[in-house]
């Protein structure tokens, strides 16, 4: 039951540490409130809900905000109960999860890198679907491919602005003033990579659906517009989310009838079916124990959700 749980805490992890788009960094360790409250910055000035959020810390960075608490001279109340559990609770909005292992984002091999931020591709257009040979199919708009100078080094996973390329409100539309934060979810060939969020600039003569899903503002373009890696140093990602952007799903799983399996099933608090069957060994005098979850985690939106990074330099 622990490695299935453990299993299920993994996947819900990785999806978000690696697909989810708001980076912020520190440049030393966690150690105090400012750090979790410049998540809360980042993700309340890009107008995300301000209910439901959710921050998974790996075990040396929650003790070390823990450890900043502690250590206030007055031990009442969080302050004791960081000394004494190494327990933060909720802290600027977020309610918060110590985790034993968190996924290690690497440094940035790629580096000098630009892009063409004079055309098109800061122009990406948001559609339903798309016609093909074999009709129409869904798009997904939670990611774009784009040519970029060289992609040698840059893996799945890393983290990079583009200069002159702001994130936006995305209620009200106005500049935040703040870089806007990508993730690389594929690098396809030496010269392009598939990234999460697509760049959706609405900055020349934009159709409607581009002026509706707008995600950021193209304060100035240039044919070799400046490409920088932020995930600088191996670190174990932080990662936080709007806690409607992340869904687990739940599956079945099939039992084959008639073959003297014997089978229980439960459900967990979070609608998890847990298969527990059983079988006996005529030839050895042994019973057989099996315990299988069913179950898939898709980032819904990873413009509501990201990771924090911290010792980068």
């Amino acid at each position: 039951y622990q490695r299935l749980s453990s299993d299920v805490n993994t996947a819900v992890r990785d999806v978000v540490s690696l697909e989810g788009s708001i980076v912020v960094t520190k440049s030393s360790a966690a150690s105090a409130y400012g750090d979790i409250a410049a998540i809360e910055s980042a993700m309340n000035e890009q107008g995300l809900s301000m209910d439901n959020r959710c921050l998974a810390l790996t075990t040396r960075d929650y003790n070390g905000l823990a450890g900043g608490l502690a250590g206030r001279e007055t031990l009442n109340r969080k302050a004791l109960t960081a000394y004494e559990r190494s327990e933060i609770g909720m802290v600027a909005g977020f309610e918060t999860f110590k985790i034993d292992a968190g996924k290690i984002i690497g440094a940035a091999a790629g580096s000098g890198d630009t892009i063409d931020t004079t055309g098109s591709q800061v122009q990406y257009d948001p559609k339903s679907s798309e016609s093909t040979t074999a009709g129409e199919i869904n798009v997904d708009n939670r990611t774009q491919q784009i040519t970029v100078s060289d992609t040698t080094g840059v893996v799945a996973g890393d983290c990079f602005t583009i200069a002159g390329i702001n994130s936006v409100h995305q209620i009200t539309k106005e500049d935040t003033g703040q870089l806007k934060t990508f993730r690389v979810i594929s690098n396809d060939s030496g010269t392009t990579l598939t990234i999460s969020p697509p760049i959706i600039g609405a900055n020349s003569t934009p159709s409607d659906s581009e002026l509706q899903y707008k995600n950021c503002e193209v304060t100035s373009t240039s044919a070799t517009a400046a490409i920088s890696y932020i995930n600088t140093t191996d670190a174990g990602a932080n990662p936080f989310w709007c806690y409607d952007s992340v869904e687990l799903m739940p599956g079945r799983y099939a039992v084959p009838s008639g073959q003297g399996v014997e089978v229980l099933r439960g459900t967990t608090d979070q609608g998890l079916e847990v298969v527990m069957g059983k079988s006996f060994s005529n030839s050895t005098f042994t019973t057989l124990y099996t315990l299988v979850v069913f179950f898939g985690v898709t980032n819904l939106n990873p413009e509501m959700n990201g990771i924090a990074l911290f010792n980068q330099a």
